[in-house]
C-alpha cells in the first residue's frame, strides 16, 4: 500500500463503505452549521470531488492522489473552507463507519492521520512547506468537529445524544461551582459532551436493549469508554480529552473500569463527568426503567460520595441541584407546580 498506514483489506472495506454511503456523507458535511449558507452547492461539489480522490487513494495506495489534488484546490480565499470540508468529511466517515461497521483502530488512525495531514496541507502555500497567511491559524475549529461527532451520535440514538449534551451542561456548571476558571469549565463541558462517543461502536441491540444486559453484553457496553478514548486521541484538536473519556467510569474506591484507577489518579475532569453522567442517567427514562425522582437521585449521590464519587464534585452537584429538588418536593406536597 505504499506510504499508507492502512492495510489493503481495511482500505478495501473502507472504500466500499464510502462508496455506499457517499450521498449521506456529503449531506452530513453540508448540514454542518459552518456551511449552512449560500454556496453550499459548491461545497457539495467539492466534498464529492474529495471523496472521489479519497477512493482512488485507497484503491492505488498512494497519498499523492489526494495531496496533488489538494494543492491545486487551495487557492487564496478557499483554503479555510476547503480544509473544513475535508476534515469534516473524514470525521463523519470515521464516526459513521464505527456506528455501522464496528470500531477499527486501523481505520480510525488512518482517517485521523489523513485529516491532520490535509489540514496542514491546506495551510501550506505548496512551496517548501511554508504557511500561507490565513484569517485563523486553526482552519477547522474544535466546535465544528464536535458538531460532526454529535451528529453521528444523534443518527445512532437520539437519547444518547441528548444525554451527552445534558452531561456536558452539568459538567460546566459543576466546574464553575467548584471555582474553576473559564478554560477549565469549557474543558469539563466538552469532556462531558463527548464522554459517550465510544457508544457509536456499541451494537444497536445492546445500546437500545429494553431490559438488563447479560454479562457478555455488559462487557461490550463497558468497552465504550476505552473505544471513545482511542477515537479522540487520534483527533489532534480533541486528543487531550482522551484520558478523561477513558476514565469517566472509574470510581474513587478503585472498583471502576477500565483501569481500576483510585482517588486522585482519576483525572479531575473525569471525576466531574462521572457525577454528571450518573446523576443525569438516574433522572432520565431508559428503555429498561422509569426515571428516578430528583430527591431520590440526590440521596443516591450522597450515599456514593467517597466510594463511587469524588466528595468535592458530589457536593458541587448537590449545591446546584438540591435547592431545586427541595422546591419540587414542596410543590408536589402543596399540589402546585
Amino acid at each position: 500500500m505504499g506510504g499508507l498506514t492502512i492495510s489493503r483489506d481495511s482500505g478495501t472495506r473502507l472504500a466500499s463503505y464510502i462508496e455506499a454511503r457517499r450521498r449521506d456523507i456529503v449531506a452530513s458535511v453540508i448540514r454542518s452549521s459552518f456551511l449552512a449558507r449560500p454556496g453550499s452547492i459548491a461545497a457539495s461539489v467539492f466534498a464529492g470531488a474529495f471523496l472521489d480522490r479519497l477512493l482512488q487513494e485507497l484503491e492505488v495506495g498512494d497519498h499523492d492522489v489526494v495531496d496533488v489534488w489538494a494543492d491545486a484546490q487551495s487557492g487564496p480565499g478557499d483554503a479555510a473552507e476547503h480544509a473544513r470540508i475535508v476534515v469534516m468529511a473524514l470525521a463523519v466517515i470515521s464516526t459513521t463507519y464505527a456506528a455501522d461497521c464496528g470500531h477499527s483502530d486501523e481505520i480510525v488512525s488512518y482517517l485521523a492521520q489523513r485529516s491532520g495531514e490535509l489540514e496542514r496541507r491546506f495551510r501550506s502555500d505548496g512551496s517548501a512547506g511554508g504557511l500561507r497567511p490565513t484569517e485563523s491559524a486553526k482552519l477547522v475549529s474544535r466546535d465544528e468537529i464536535v458538531a460532526s461527532l454529535l451528529s453521528a451520535i444523534d443518527a445512532r440514538d437520539t437519547a444518547t445524544c441528548d444525554h451527552s449534551r445534558a452531561v456536558g451542561m452539568w459538567c460546566g456548571r459543576i466546574a464553575k461551582t467548584m471555582g474553576m476558571g473559564p478554560d477549565e469549565q469549557a474543558f469539563a463541558a466538552l469532556a462531558g459532551t463527548l464522554h459517550d462517543i465510544g457508544k457509536i461502536a456499541t451494537p444497536t441491540e445492546i445500546l437500545l436493549k429494553a431490559g438488563p444486559l447479560d454479562p457478555g453484553e455488559w462487557e461490550t457496553m463497558r468497552s465504550h469508554s476505552a473505544i471513545g478514548a482511542k477515537m479522540l486521541e487520534r483527533i489532534p484538536s480533541l486528543k487531550e480529552l482522551a484520558p478523561v473519556v477513558r476514565a469517566h467510569h472509574e470510581r474513587m474506591d478503585g472498583r471502576g473500569y477500565p483501569d481500576g484507577l483510585r482517588g486522585s489518579a482519576i483525572p479531575v475532569a473525569a471525576r466531574i463527568v462521572s457525577v454528571a453522567d450518573s446523576f443525569h442517567a438516574m433522572i432520565s427514562k431508559r428503555p429498561y426503567r422509569q426515571p428516578m425522582p430528583v430527591p431520590a437521585a440526590l440521596d443516591e449521590l450522597r450515599a456514593g460520595t467517597g466510594t463511587q464519587w469524588d466528595p468535592e464534585v458530589a457536593q458541587a452537584m448537590l449545591t446546584i441541584v438540591a435547592p431545586a429538588g427541595m422546591t419540587r418536593v414542596r410543590h408536589a406536597a402543596s399540589g402546585t407546580g
